[in-house]
């Protein structure tokens, strides 16, 4: 991949988008096993550097209202993951990752998307208790 719009070819073809603009692909995965209905929202974001000419893309995941949750043991948690750091969104706390386009391996983008994707859901269960996000 070296561009959003052969990343957005990507998406298109191999998920479900929940909803879609320029530069932003909202999905809502299923998360749960057997007979659990759990599922999560995930963001595709293009970013760009180096005044526009620089493409990334930003997997982001909500699993908790500001307020809602204890940020110091979401960060703790947040601490023992590989993939993603915790940010505040809006009022939302997010896991977030980001990797750049040029050269982008499939791997690069869809492992990152699962481990934003189970990661948020985990804290939100963990943290939270519920299934919002």
């Amino acid at each position: 991949m070296a561009t959003w719009t052969e990343l957005v070819d990507l998406v298109r073809s191999s998920y479900e988008i929940d909803d879609e603009s320029p530069d932003m692909i909202k999905m809502v995965f299923s998360t749960g096993g057997a007979g659990d209905l759990r599922s999560q929202l995930v963001f595709l974001w293009r970013q760009t550097l180096m005044e526009g000419t620089e493409e990334w893309v930003q997997i982001e995941s909500p699993f908790a209202r500001v307020g809602s949750v204890d940020l110091r043991q979401a960060l703790q948690e947040v601490g023992r993951i590989v993939c993603g750091g915790a940010a505040i969104q809006d009022d939302l706390v997010v896991i977030r990752h980001s990797v750049p386009l040029t050269n982008l391996d499939l791997n690069e983008f869809e492992r990152p998307l699962h481990l934003v994707t189970t990661t948020a859901d985990d804290l939100e269960k963990k943290l939270v208790g519920g299934d919002t996000y």
